[in-house]
C-alpha cells in the first residue's frame, strides 16, 4: 500500500480540496496533515467528497508528550483527544505523532519518564478511539525517540512504530530499527544526503533504497511519500520509483 502526505503542498497555493483531487488520481491513500494551509481539522467533511482512504498526522507544534512539566503533557494528552476526533470523522486508519523533544540534555530523563506516561495514556485512547496510533522515529538531538531506545520500544504497548527512514538515514540508525520490523506498522518515505531533513525525492539524496527494499516491502504497513513542496514536480517519478522498489 502506497500513499502520499499532504506535506507536499504544505506552503504552496493548494487549497485542500484542490490537493486532494489533485491525489485522487495518483494514489489510494492519502496522510492528511494539520497544519498550514491544507490543515483539515474543522474541515473534515471535505474529505467525503473523495475516493481516497486516509491516515492522519498530528500536527507539528504546539504539542508535547514528553514534557516533565504535566500540566503540559496532560494538555498536549487533550489535545490529542481533539485530533482523535478529527481522525474519526475522516474515517483514518491511523494516527501518527511525534514523541515530544527536550530542549536541555540534562532534561532527558525526566522527559524519558514522562514520554513513558504518555505512552501509557495513548494506549488507552488507542483502545478508546479504535484508531491505530503510531510513534514517529526523529532526526535531531532535541527530539525524542531519535534511537530506539530500550526504554521507549518496552513500553510502547500496543502501539507500533511509524519508521521514518530518512529521519533513521541521518541518525545512521536504519538497521537498528529494522531490527524491531515487527513494531512497524507505518512508514515515511523520503530521501536526504545524511545531514539535514530535507524531505527528497527518492534518488535526490544518498538513501540506498535498493539495499533496503526488501526490508521495506516486508513491512505491512503503509508506505507513505513524505515531500516538501519545493519538490512537488518530482512527485509523481518518487511514486514510480517506490511502486518499482516494492514490486
Amino acid at each position: 500500500m502506497i500513499g502520499v502526505s499532504m506535506s507536499v503542498f504544505i506552503n504552496s497555493d493548494y487549497t485542500l480540496e484542490r490537493a486532494l483531487s489533485y491525489l485522487e488520481n495518483k494514489v489510494k491513500w492519502v496522510e492528511l496533515c494539520c497544519d498550514g494551509n491544507v490543515n483539515v481539522m474543522g474541515r473534515e467533511e471535505i474529505t467525503e467528497n473523495f475516493n481516497l482512504k486516509y491516515t492522519l498526522h498530528c500536527p507539528i507544534a504546539d504539542f508535547n508528550l514528553s514534557s516533565y512539566r504535566e500540566k503540559i503533557r496532560k494538555s498536549s494528552l487533550e489535545f490529542i483527544k481533539d485530533v482523535l476526533e478529527t481522525a474519526t470523522k475522516v474515517n483514518s486508519e491511523a494516527l501518527i505523532i511525534h514523541p515530544g523533544f527536550y530542549i536541555f540534555k540534562h532534561d532527558y530523563d525526566k522527559c524519558l519518564k514522562s514520554l513513558i506516561l504518555s505512552l501509557k495514556d495513548l494506549n488507552k485512547l488507542q483502545s478508546e478511539y479504535g484508531i491505530n496510533i503510531f510513534i514517529e522515529n526523529m532526526p535531531y538531538d532535541m527530539f525524542m525517540f531519535k534511537n530506539p531506545e530500550k526504554e521507549i520500544i518496552e513500553n510502547l504497548g500496543e502501539l507500533e512504530i511509524c519508521f521514518d527512514i530518512g529521519h533513521a538515514f541521518i541518525n545512521n540508525n536504519i538497521d537498528k530499527f529494522l531490527a524491531y520490523k515487527d513494531l512497524i506498522g507505518h512508514v515515511h518515505i523520503h530521501d536526504n544526503n545524511g545531514h539535514a531533513d530535507e524531505h527528497l525525492p527518492i534518488g535526490f539524496g544518498k538513501i540506498d533504497f535498493e539495499k533496503y527494499k526488501k526490508d521495506l516491502k516486508n513491512i505491512n504497513g503503509i508506505k507513505i511519500i513524505e515531500l516538501h513542496y519545493k519538490n512537488f514536480e518530482n512527485l509523481e517519478n518518487c511514486l514510480n520509483k517506490l511502486k518499482n522498489y516494492l514490486k
